[in-house]
């Protein structure tokens, strides 16, 4: 009975520790300094990613990387790491989402980061049916992922970025704050400045201009996919 029930344990317990692996398997950046490289936007990409060195489809391929739904990835190269901050912006795939940085763009091709803590580049073909990659400046990323999940601010956000004013520009007068935002819904982008209404955790709505991006082009949030 003791040899039954051994292989038995044994198997649930690889079982589980795989269902805790993928529990973990997702990243949103929380902090202002979790991502190094940000870029002018993000690639919204598939589950089989090919990296190419120039954008053209005979250049090298520098990179590959596979995800699935259940949140395991491979990379090709492992010299590059296995953790998910490092090649991901933003990976949720239980809901399809993974996004990449994106340095530059043209009518077929994205040039992305592929690897944060190395700085490493490549660029990917744009979305061809199933596979590819869609690109997005960040104020469309904001605009169009934010209406559908709300936004947030980074954990770390200094109370002093959390004002809202009631124009585009740091000389417009100042209608409001807010700590701890519950939710945040984006109306209007505009440069750097985003109109948007929060929801406080009081059950507040508070509604003016918050600057989201710094002039260098640092975020200060991002979309709230979780």
């Amino acid at each position: 009975m003791k040899k039954v029930i051994r292989p038995i344990l044994i198997t649930l317990l690889i079982l589980l520790s795989f269902i805790f692996q993928d529990v973990k398997a997702e990243f949103v950046p929380p902090y202002t300094n979790s991502i190094s490289h940000w870029g002018i936007g993000a690639a919204r990409v598939t589950n089989l990613i090919t990296i190419y060195k120039e954008p053209d489809l005979n250049s090298e391929i520098l990179e590959r990387i596979y995800w699935n739904s259940a949140g395991n990835f491979i990379t090709k190269n492992k010299k590059n790491g296995n953790n998910i901050q490092d090649i991901f912006i933003a990976y949720l795939p239980n809901e399809n989402i993974a996004f990449l940085s994106a340095d530059d763009e043209n009518e077929e091709w994205i040039k992305v980061c592929y690897n944060q803590k190395n700085s490493l580049f490549g660029w990917v073909k744009k979305e061809n049916n199933t596979q590819g990659a869609k690109f997005y400046l960040y104020r469309d990323l904001f605009f169009k992922y934010g209406k559908q999940y709300g936004i947030y601010t980074f954990r770390n956000l200094p109370p002093s970025y959390k004002i809202l004013y009631g124009g585009p520009n740091n000389e417009a007068k100042k209608v409001d704050e807010f700590k701890y935002a519950k939710h945040i819904s984006p109306w209007f982008v505009q440069g750097n400045w985003m109109l948007i209404k929060v929801l406080t955790y009081d059950n507040e709505t508070k509604t003016g201009w918050f600057r989201w991006r710094s002039d260098e082009g640092r975020l200060y949030g991002f979309v709230d996919f979780k």
